[in-house]
């Protein structure tokens, strides 16, 4: 059996409509799914109300938001103390196409050296979504792909075709550092080898703490182009911009000091970088202006905290 989690904050409708999709698009495979709500301060509606009692379902409740690392893992406990032999973790902005959660599950059962699979990501706008992390990054490719939307685009350009995968063949599987945290699908051996996630994150990077785990333990991650997964981008963290960029920020700090051991002196440019660009957002949002301090307490202590 394979078990779903899909982590549910504010927008209780996504949810609804990415539960409707796998109950119309997935006719193959015997799943349960466990929607997992992170302590929303918005009530369920009646009528997810009703869909949540199916048999197939099982609604879990954080006491507290600790983000979707801790989040997830209530759901990947959960799922393979149940015996779930696959484990797929999804937003709940993603909606499945036909089947395309049986080909992940089909690709992850055929080899036995991979560990996790992630789907072809189609946006609302009918693009693809071009997070595939090629290689894994370090500190210069972090300067190398914030360098990718300015007039150095030349001088990175090789590096970004390699880390977002632009050169390869979207119609064939092929071996990732990561994929995007938005949809991909573990095996139960894999997911006792990495979990629980890391929880010092309430937002972002969670992709390549799990890239760095896997480089660990020594299993594959395939990007499978046969499974297609439509994401709505950006849903949620719309909602609390501010928020989610000092997440960001703060994430990005952590894993930088605690997986790659970068020291502060070396951060520092980049937190520069993030900070010019939160205070310019600061000007047109009020949000910005709102969270300022709280933006700057979260980050400095991310920056200077030993690990």
């Amino acid at each position: 059996m394979i078990g779903i989690v899909i982590l549910n904050y504010i927008n209780w409708n996504d949810t609804k409509l990415c539960i409707e999709s796998i109950f119309e698009n997935e006719k193959k495979l015997k799943y349960h799914i466990y929607v997992v709500d992170n302590n929303s301060p918005v009530k369920c509606p009646i009528d997810l109300s009703l869909i949540l009692n199916d048999v197939s379902i099982t609604l879990l409740k954080a006491s507290k938001n600790r983000g979707y690392s801790a989040g997830n893992n209530i759901g990947i406990n959960k799922a393979i103390n149940d015996g779930c032999q696959e484990i797929l973790l999804t937003n709940n902005d993603v909606l499945f196409k036909d089947n395309s959660i049986y080909e992940l599950y089909k690709f992850l059962r055929g080899n036995e050296l991979v560990g996790i699979v992630g789907p072809k990501i189609y946006l609302t706008n009918g693009k693809i979504q071009m997070i595939n992390m090629g290689i894994k990054t370090g500190l210069k490719e972090k300067y190398m792909y914030l360098l990718r939307k300015t007039i150095f685009y030349p001088f990175v350009k090789t590096f970004i075709n390699k880390f977002c995968a632009l050169e390869q063949d979207l119609s064939k599987p092929f071996e990732v550092h990561s994929v995007s945290g938005c949809c991909f699908m573990m095996s139960e051996n894999c997911a006792k080898e990495i979990t629980p996630l890391d929880e010092n994150t309430f937002l972002y990077q969670e992709e390549l703490i799990i890239g760095f785990k896997m480089e660990e333990v020594g299993y594959k991650t395939m990007y499978v182009p046969n499974s297609e997964v439509i994401h709505a981008h950006g849903q949620t963290t719309s909602q609390i911009k501010a928020f989610s960029y000092t997440c960001l920020v703060e994430s990005e700090l952590y894993y930088f000091k605690r997986y790659l051991k970068s020291t502060a002196v070396t951060l520092f440019p980049l937190y520069i970088i993030r900070t010019t660009k939160y205070l310019g957002m600061s000007i047109k949002y009020k949000d910005f202006r709102t969270n300022l301090m709280d933006y700057f307490k979260g980050t400095i202590q991310k920056l200077l905290q030993k690990y």
